[in-house]
């Protein structure tokens, strides 16, 4: 049975009385309502972590932009300015080191003043292990134990690290048993950030910063913290199944790899028609004719080359031209259309021509007894 804890991250939300809030990523011509009712003007941090063998504190937030100055300038431990303060920018988040010792931080924005709490440490939870991480939000519980299950039984997963943005159809309780209930799995950890994804309005324009702060942060708040030391950690989604030829697990091709990291591409599945969903794994045996496909997913060696030089992105880790030493195509993901709560996206518009595919039918019949 897995020991599985529930993480609270420590984020600080600035109150919109005390009159400082996010900038806009976009010129007032381009601000659409969309945009406006997503956009995160309120979250300067996620999440703040204390790492006592590196005498340090690790701040993973979205984009700070006018915010980095107030935040740097009044930053005060146990009362005194805190020198050596280093910051890494990325294209949707950033992440903040404040060397230690340990202290009673606070910082202050606009009117007022916010404590800056630190939470404990999960790297060694997860030390050596093959894990796998992922954004959680109202998917089924069934959908969550079969997908875990399926990576414990063909490719060795033996932790989780889920990141849950905020469910409200179970207590997270309930999620953390399911995770404790997968047979072969070793340890997982669930991060509560019950806070805004992030803008999806509309496509950004050159030069423009993207708006879509937390996942690409929450990854790097796993990547510094939980699965800083983990053998290999496999990126994928809750309705995506990687496949390839048996036995070789997705770990192991990853750790072999000289960059230490594999890249692969994906398709859409689905069930037989679009009345079935929402519907789990099991269900989802047909392709469509053509078959697009889908966005790269990867799997990295933390202690490898590129994981110990790149922070890692939703698609991607250190750019797009690593593709040339880690992409193949022994492996793939099946990307099952079916098999989501609709709350990133609606996807439930399925194309004509459909058609059975007996290789996923047999993979499902496998894996996944029940196709709910």
């Amino acid at each position: 049975m897995a020991d599985c804890a529930i993480v609270p991250v420590p984020y600080i939300w600035l109150k919109d009385e005390a009159g400082v809030l996010r900038d806009y990523t976009r010129s007032p011509e381009h601000l659409n309502p969309v945009y406006l009712d997503q956009y995160d003007r309120n979250t300067l941090i996620y999440d703040c972590v204390w790492q006592p063998a590196l005498n340090r504190h690790v701040i993973n937030a979205p984009l700070l932009l006018n915010l980095w100055a107030p935040f740097k300038d009044s930053l005060r431990r146990d009362g005194a300015p805190v020198p050596g303060i280093k910051r890494k920018v990325w294209k949707r988040s950033e992440q903040i080191t404040i060397p230690g010792p340990p202290g009673a931080m606070q910082v202050r924005i606009g009117e007022e003043t916010y404590p800056l709490i630190a939470r404990a440490s999960q790297t060694d939870r997860f030390k050596g292990l093959n894990c796998l991480v992922a954004l959680n939000k109202d998917n089924h519980l069934e959908w969550v134990r079969d997908w875990a299950r399926y990576y414990v039984q063909r490719h060795g997963a033996e932790g989780v690290v889920l990141i849950d943005n905020g469910s409200t159809a179970y207590p997270l309780e309930d999620l953390a048993a399911t995770l404790a209930g997968v047979e072969g799995l070793k340890q997982a950890v669930i991060y509560s950030v019950p806070l805004p994804y992030g803008s999806m309005g509309g496509r950004r324009r050159r030069g423009e910063k993207g708006a879509k702060f937390l996942q690409s942060a929450v990854l790097n708040m796993a990547r510094s913290d939980a699965l800083a030391q983990a053998r290999a950690v496999l990126s994928v989604d809750i309705d995506e199944i990687v496949t390839g030829p048996e036995p070789e697990t997705i770990f192991d091709a990853a750790v072999r790899n000289p960059m230490g990291m594999i890249t692969f591409k994906g398709f859409w599945g689905y069930p037989e028609s679009a009345d079935l969903v929402p519907i789990g794994h099991g269900a989802h045996r047909f392709r469509s004719e053509p078959s697009p496909k889908c966005n790269r997913k990867w799997c990295i060696a933390p202690g490898g080359l590129i994981g110990r030089l790149f922070p890692w992105d939703v698609h991607q880790v250190g750019g797009i031209l690593q593709n040339v030493f880690t992409e193949q195509t022994r492996f793939t993901h099946i990307h099952c259309r079916g098999c989501s709560t609709g709350w990133k996206n609606k996807r439930f518009e399925f194309p004509g021509g459909l058609v059975p595919d007996p290789e996923l039918a047999a993979l499902m019949d496998r894996y996944f007894k029940d196709p709910t």
